[in-house]
C-alpha cells in the first residue's frame, strides 16, 4: 500500500508536464498566427497579393484545441483576404487589366464587403468604357456598360451606364455607316429612337438620312431591291428636308432597264427592231392604236433585247416591227396586249421569252 502512494506525486508531476507542455503549444500557435498575420500585412502592403492571400487563407483555416488562445484568427484572417482581394483588384484595374480586376472584385463575397467590390468593379468598368468610347471603340464600350449591369445592377454606376449605352451606340452606328454596314447602323438607330435618350436620340436622327441612303444603297448593289425600296422611302417620307432625300427621291424616280428575249413558238430567235409604247386604245374589229412616247431598240441574233432606262410607271406595251408594222400580241380573252411592262421603282424588268406567233 505504501508503494501505491509513493505512485501519485509522480503522476502529478507528469499531468502538470503535460497541461504546461500544451500551454506551451497553444502560446506557440499563438504566436505563429499574428506572425503569420503579420507576415500577410507585409506581403499585401508590397503588393505580393497572391501570397498575402495564400497565408491569410491557412490561417482562416486553422482549427482545433491549439488555436483556442486565438479564437478569432480565423475570422480575423477572413477579413483580411478579403481586404487584400479589394485592393489588389484596384492595382489591377490601375494597370490597365480591367477583366483580370472584374474577376477579382467578383471574387469577393462577405456579406461586409461585397458591396464596396461592386460599386469599384461598376466604377472601373465606367471609366474603361469612357476609355473606349474616347478612341472610337464603341463596341467595347457598350460591352462595358452592359456589363456593370448585368454584375452591379445596384451600384451608381449602373444608372450612368444605362444613360451612356444609346449615346455609344449612335456612336457605333456612325463607324457601321462608314464600313458599308449601313443595315446594321439603321437597326441601331431605330432602338436608340425607341429608347427615347434625349441628347442620344437627337444624334440617333441626324445619322439617319445618311444611314438609310447608304443602306438603301447597299441593299440595291446586292439585288435587294425590296430592303432598298423601304429605306428610301423611309429617308423620303420622314427627313423630307435632309440632305439626303432628294437623291433618295431620284433613285426612286430612276427610269429601270427593260429585258427580254424574243422568240418564236418553236424556240427560234428573232432579231428585229422592238419598242415600248406609252399607250394602247383598243378599236372596233379587233385593231388598236399605240402612242409616244416610244422608247426603241433592237433584238440581236440571239434574239436579246434591251432598254437602258424606262420611267417608272406603265403598263407599256411592248411591240415588234414585222413585215412593215409594229404589231404586238393580244390577250384575245382581254383585247388586250399579252405582254403588258409595268416599270417600278428601284426593280429593272426581265421580261424572259417573249413567244411571236411566228
Amino acid at each position: 500500500m505504501a508503494y501505491h502512494a509513493r505512485r501519485w506525486p509522480v503522476v502529478l508531476l507528469i499531468l502538470g508536464g503535460l497541461v504546461a507542455a500544451a500551454i506551451g503549444v497553444e502560446v506557440g500557435a499563438a504566436a505563429g498566427t499574428v506572425a503569420a498575420t503579420a507576415a500577410s500585412s507585409a506581403l499585401a502592403a508590397g503588393g505580393s497579393y497572391a501570397r498575402a492571400i495564400a497565408i491569410d487563407r491557412q490561417i482562416a483555416q486553422r482549427t482545433g484545441p491549439l488555436y483556442l488562445l486565438d479564437p478569432d484568427a480565423a475570422g480575423a484572417a477572413a477579413g483580411a483576404e478579403e481586404q487584400t482581394l479589394l485592393a489588389w483588384a484596384g492595382a489591377l484595374g490601375r494597370q490597365g487589366k480591367v477583366d483580370a480586376a472584374v474577376a477579382v472584385y467578383r471574387s469577393v463575397t462577405g456579406v461586409a464587403l461585397r458591396p464596396k467590390a461592386l460599386n469599384a468593379l461598376a466604377t472601373l468598368l465606367f471609366k474603361s468604357a469612357a476609355a473606349d468610347a474616347a478612341d472610337a471603340e464603341y463596341s467595347s464600350a457598350i460591352l462595358r456598360l452592359l456589363e456593370i449591369g448585368r454584375l452591379a445592377p445596384d451600384a451608381p454606376a449602373a444608372v450612368e451606364a444605362l444613360q451612356q449605352i444609346p449615346v455609344d451606340q449612335t456612336g457605333e452606328a456612325g463607324l457601321l455607316i462608314t464600313a458599308g454596314r449601313a443595315a446594321d447602323a439603321v437597326a441601331i438607330l431605330n432602338t436608340v429612337v425607341a429608347e427615347r435618350s434625349g441628347q442620344a436620340a437627337r444624334a440617333a436622327n441626324s445619322l439617319f438620312p445618311s444611314a438609310l441612303l447608304a443602306a438603301g444603297e447597299e441593299a440595291l448593289a446586292h439585288d435587294a431591291y425590296d430592303e432598298a425600296l423601304a429605306d428610301l422611302k423611309e429617308l423620303v417620307a420622314n427627313f423630307p428636308s435632309s440632305a439626303q432625300a432628294p437623291e433618295a427621291e431620284a433613285m426612286l424616280a430612276a427610269p429601270q432597264p427593260v429585258t427580254g428575249t424574243l422568240v418564236t413558238h418553236t424556240g427560234s430567235p428573232v432579231s428585229g427592231r422592238v419598242r415600248l409604247s406609252s399607250n394602247y386604245k383598243a378599236e372596233p374589229g379587233g385593231m388598236y392604236q399605240t402612242s409616244a412616247p416610244f422608247y426603241n431598240t433592237t433584238s440581236d441574233g440571239s434574239g436579246d433585247f434591251s432598254f437602258s432606262g424606262v420611267p417608272v410607271g406603265g403598263p407599256y406595251v411592248l411591240e415588234v416591227f414585222s413585215n412593215g408594222n409594229w404589231t404586238t400580241l393580244i390577250n384575245p380573252a382581254t383585247n388586250q396586249p399579252a405582254n403588258p411592262v409595268t416599270v417600278t421603282a428601284l426593280v429593272p424588268v426581265d421580261l424572259t421569252f417573249v413567244v411571236l406567233p411566228s
